[in-house]
């Protein structure tokens, strides 16, 4: 793989700004954990009222997971960055824009790459439901 056209102190810019979305993404799941295992179970009144909460806790769990696949993101960011192959698109080859690398420090491929995964993905998601309904 090619090796990243940024220089050491645009690394250590990009690296700073991963690692402080990181220490977020942290913060943020352990508050959400910390929301689903400190519910009193004892006050559970009717069952609507537990439907809401079994509701509340299946999408928190659901959004932790999102979290995490965001965590993998960085951190294999952070590894690109170790590796000096930062900023290069995993599909392509290609160098990813500056600025896109600003606004998503984790992205994986340039533009058009990521609009052609995309694209593939949810054409795959389709075909999924398609076969699932049949």
């Amino acid at each position: 793989m090619a090796k990243t056209p940024f220089s050491a102190k645009e690394l250590t810019e990009f690296k700073e700004q991963l690692l402080e979305k990181k220490a977020y993404l942290i913060k943020e799941i352990q508050g959400k954990e910390e929301q689903l295992t400190s519910g009193d179970k004892d006050e559970v009144g009717d069952m609507a009222d537990l439907a809401t909460e079994l509701i509340e806790r299946e999408l928190n769990m659901s959004l932790s997971e999102s979290d995490r696949a965001k965590l993998e993101d960085i951190d294999a960011a952070l590894l690109r960055i170790k590796e000096k192959t930062f900023g290069i698109c995993i599909d392509t080859g290609e160098v990813i824009n500056k600025a896109r690398l600003k606004a998503v420090p984790d992205a994986r491929r340039t533009l058009v790459a990521q609009e052609a995964f995309d694209r593939q993905a949810r054409k795959r998601k389709a075909m999924n439901r398609a076969v699932e309904i049949e």
